[in-house]
């Protein structure tokens, strides 16, 4: 099957689970994707384990600038053939908190050696980027990473930067991984 004809079979997933209720509250509620199908998470992990990994089919449903299709190509881009240049162009296109969600947890950070990627993210002056790069940095903390005493001291200074600084999300994100920084000091 092409990359097209693949495609085509996704959005006719995703239009049989389309929630016109959720997606009308994201919505009102800000969240402006030029189509969004309202399919909640876990119906698409469900469509997405049944999609073999394929840079070319992730970069295709990038490329389709809807919010469930860019979902998926987070799930079907195999991490080990995602370069850093490909995230830095994706997380320039992320435009809501939902979608930064799903490519940090799902895919930023399930690359190998990334945490570079996340500092520079972190110390960017985009919010999209900080958010980004804080979920990673967070998702990293919480499956057991570890981290130098530099970087770990550079976290702490960029994370209480970001929380007294005006941006909400990466406010947000620094917060979770102060906590969880908290957390790992307080089991030494």
């Amino acid at each position: 099957m092409s990359i097209e004809e693949q495609v085509s079979e996704i959005k006719k997933m995703l239009r049989l689970s389309m929630n016109g209720t959720a997606s009308q509250i994201m919505k009102e509620n800000g969240i402006g994707y030029s189509l969004n199908y309202g399919v909640d998470l876990p119906r698409i992990k469900e469509i997405a384990s049944g999609i073999e990994k394929d840079s070319r089919l992730a970069v295709r449903l990038w490329k389709e600038n809807i919010r469930e299709c860019r979902m998926l190509a987070a799930f079907v881009y195999p991490t080990d053939e995602f370069e850093t240049d490909m995230a830095d162009l994706w997380v320039s296109q992320i435009e809501y908190p939902d979608l930064a969600e799903v490519c940090s947890m799902y895919l930023f950070s399930k690359i190998r050696g990334f945490s570079v990627t996340a500092f520079r993210w972190i110390a960017s002056e985009e919010e999209m980027c900080q958010y980004c790069g804080f979920l990673v940095v967070a998702n990293l903390l919480r499956e057991g990473g570890q981290m130098s005493q530099r970087f770990m001291l550079e976290l702490k200074d960029q994370a209480a930067a970001a929380i007294s600084g005006g941006k909400v999300l990466p406010s947000q994100a620094a917060r979770a991984v102060m906590a969880l920084l908290e957390r790992e000091d307080g089991q030494e």
